[in-house]
């Protein structure tokens, strides 16, 4: 049971019409809701036709006067009535209203003395009694308080002793800004002991006009009020909504969920399911928003990693039987590099239903970090199990996957739902940059190769599968995929790697392809021009088979400046992705070669 009241300072700011959507909405999401209207000199909840029940129970003025008679508290049953069916999602509402609305209850009300009732009466137990009721009884998972107005004892009732939340909602000038400073200072003092309580406040401005703010009068305002009342966030904004459905009491959550006034409610929904643990959905806003870097202070139930650390332990125990909420604990334990713990989480979400492919890849991921490579596999493969994986996640899996197990990977039912152009890129992807799967990403590709009506068409597609076709000496598929002379967008890429298998099917340089790729290069203005070190030594290559050495050997010696001594780099002298010190190494064989002070087959070949 989580306990929110709605507080203004002063009235007119649309409280109660706040509280009745926001628990309209909690109800149409399969929450069951209890409204306490505590707002006794001017009650109103059960004027809402939409959540009237059918009879008039009497209410919290005639609990408590029948208290002060007796001298005990009286079961609540007979306060609460059900309200009308709300939602299909298995949510309810009820409502404990001010009281019975006859002549006597003004007078009822006016005899209590709540003064005394705290000081004389052991006021505080009886509310107590009463919180514990309401749980005992009826178990909501949210009490929503409509409290009073002003500096009053009864507010002090809702704002400090029953809620875990308040929701301030006020206009933003200064008369509430002064009123609401000490309100918000004796909320927060609820923090300290004797009773170290913590209250989360959520800031609503209400009643805002829609209207340019040219002099930024709003935004002066809001910083105003963050300064004073010492909160960091902006405010949730409620802005004054011209429908004459307003004169009715429409609940718009309920009867016109699409308006701008209804999302602006569901926002309050979010806001005050966000901090309540015992939901699950606020469980798993939390963990999600519990990140490494922001363990500490991501949301304010925390102020520091003890305390943090003592929310996720209480998240863990009354949600142990969720895969989902168990599977971002994992998330968690292996953010904190706690491996042991992360892998047994994931295994509890897996065992409690949640066994989805993510699961099976972080459980996949922590255990090759460990170096269970052979349970790292079996992960991975279980994660490839689904018909709908994007190619990264696909690709991520299949770097997991132990080689001697490719074949399962490559028939699983993830790649067999990939299409033609995702094949190509991932098969190009896991060939050049995993050499142990060179096997697989082959594999991957034989529907793409075996396909009488390929038609691949375009420039990036078309090259990868090209470079694949050339590094496995499959020379002339090369050239039939990339016979320049019939492509309607040829580039220099193409007509390069054209140029290339050519070269290695008919065992001599195609002179007038290698052309080609001078004159496309030269046609672009030298600012345009590609200065990484793969394309420097394609067209130094590219020079000398034009037999223009000079230029051959300047732009080898640019490649070499411009090679990156930390990554890998592409080199077409072998056709396959190599660190800094080997392709290093091919551009020194390359200046021999060009030279003629050595005679080889360039390697793309003689592999």
């Amino acid at each position: 049971m989580y306990v929110t009241t709605f507080y203004s300072f002063k009235g007119g700011v649309g409280r109660t019409m706040a509280l009745v959507n926001t628990g309209v909405e909690l109800a149409r999401r399969g929450r069951k809701v209890l409204l306490v209207d505590f707002d006794l000199e001017a009650p109103g909840l059960d004027t809402f036709e939409a959540i009237k029940p059918k009879r008039t129970a009497p209410g919290i003025v005639d609990f408590v006067t029948r208290y002060l008679d007796t001298g005990q508290a009286p079961e609540v049953e007979g306060f609460l009535e059900q309200c009308p069916e709300i939602g299909d999602d298995g949510g309810e509402l009820w409502l404990m209203p001010a009281g019975v609305s006859k002549s006597n209850y003004a007078e009822s009300f006016r005899q209590i003395d709540w003064g005394n009732l705290y000081e004389q009466r052991n006021g505080f137990i009886l509310f107590e009694d009463l919180k514990a009721q309401w749980n005992e009884v009826l178990q909501p998972d949210y009490v929503l308080i409509d409290s009073r107005t002003g500096h009053t004892d009864v507010g002090g009732i809702c704002t400090r002793q029953l809620p875990d939340s308040v929701a301030m909602l006020f206009f933003p000038n200064e008369q509430n800004l002064t009123g609401l400073t000490k309100v918000v200072a004796d909320i927060r003092s609820e923090s300290e002991e004797p009773r170290g309580k913590q209250i989360h406040l959520h800031f609503i401005m209400s009643n805002v006009p829609d209207l340019d703010d040219e002099d930024r009068i709003l935004e002066k305002k809001i910083k105003a009020f963050q300064k004073k009342l010492d909160f960091e966030r902006d405010p949730l904004i409620i802005h004054r909504y011209d429908s004459l459905s307003l004169l009715n009491q429409v609940v718009f959550t309920k009867d016109r969920p699409r308006s701008r006034l209804a999302e602006e409610y569901r926002k309050i929904v979010t806001e005050i399911v966000s901090q309540n643990l015992e939901d699950r959905e606020g469980a798993l806003q939390y963990l999600r928003r519990s990140t490494r870097t922001t363990l500490s202070n991501s949301l304010s139930h925390a102020s520091s990693e003890e305390e943090n650390q003592k929310l996720l332990d209480k998240i863990h125990n009354l949600h142990e039987k969720d895969g989902e909420v168990l599977f971002r604990l994992g998330v968690l334990k292996q953010e904190q590099w706690e491996p042991r713990q992360a892998v047994s989480l994931f295994g509890r979400a897996i065992e409690r239903g949640y066994a989805k492919p993510q699961v099976h890849m972080r459980r996949a991921r922590v255990f090759s970090d460990i170096g269970q490579d052979n349970e790292a596999s079996a992960e991975a493969l279980l994660a490839l199990q689904s018909h709908d994986l994007s190619p990264r996640f696909i690709r991520q899996a299949l770097m997991l996957v132990d080689p001697n197990e490719s074949l399962r990977a490559v028939e699983s039912p993830a790649l067999a739902s990939l299409s033609t152009l995702d094949r190509i890129n991932l098969a190009h992807d896991v060939f050049f940059e995993t050499p142990k799967l060179s096997d697989a990403a082959l594999r991957i590709l034989i529907p793409v190769t075996e396909d009488p009506e390929l038609e691949v068409q375009p420039s990036q597609e078309r090259n990868d599968l090209a470079l694949i076709y050339i590094a496995t000496g499959q020379f002339n598929a090369a050239t039939d995929l990339l016979d320049y002379e019939r492509i309607e967008d040829v580039d220099i890429r193409t007509v390069f790697n054209y140029a290339i298998a050519s070269w290695g099917e008919r065992g001599s340089t195609d002179t007038q392809a290698f052309n080609t790729v001078i004159q496309l290069h030269e046609a672009k203005d030298k600012s345009a021009r590609l200065s990484d070190a793969n394309y420097l030594q394609c067209i130094s290559l590219a020079y000398w088979v034009v037999e223009d050495t000079v230029h051959a050997t300047e732009y080898v010696n640019e490649a070499l400046e411009a090679v990156d001594p930390h990554g890998q780099t592409f080199s077409c002298w072998r056709y396959c992705n190599v660190s800094a010190s080997e392709f290093i190494k091919d551009l020194g064989e390359m200046i021999e070669y060009f030279s003629g002070n050595i005679l080889m087959t360039p390697p793309f070949i003689s592999k």
